[in-house]
């Protein structure tokens, strides 16, 4: 069951790699309320509105994404704990599962993919560089 596991996860980091990559260069949370940061990047009332409302539609969505992940987890860790496996329903429901986890991962790339249009391009490749040298929001 572990090389199973392992295996999965080996398999969800290539397959989102490239989206990973890029989500993770910029920040989490609020950071549009940091005075610093709204100084540095020049944000508008207006600019900070946006990113609040993109903020609250994509948090609405990745809370529901990430409890189907955890439910397809659950049904997973189920159906491996059988004394008898059936591998049909095991691969069917480790395809949910990855199914799930590809959403949740392209709904979080869809926000950084939204403040990007919102700030535009040299901001946000200034907000990148603020959150890779451990700047604080």
């Amino acid at each position: 069951m572990l090389k199973i596991a392992c295996g999965v996860l080996v398999l969800f980091g290539l397959a989102f790699s490239a989206a990973a990559v890029s989500a993770q260069d910029a920040p989490s949370g609020r950071w549009w309320n940091s005075p610093q940061v709204t100084q540095q990047l020049n944000l508008t009332g207006g600019e900070k509105k946006r990113l609040e409302s993109a903020y609250r539609d994509s948090r609405r969505k990745l809370i529901q994404k990430k409890s189907r992940v955890e439910a397809e987890q659950f049904e997973l860790e189920n159906l491996m704990g059988q004394p008898k496996i059936d591998e049909k329903t095991v691969r069917a429901q480790n395809r949910k599962l990855e199914k799930a986890r590809s959403d949740l991962a392209n709904e979080k790339f869809a926000f950084v993919v939204e403040v990007r249009k919102i700030i535009g391009h040299d901001r946000f490749q200034k907000l990148v560089n603020i959150h890779r040298s451990g700047g604080k929001y």
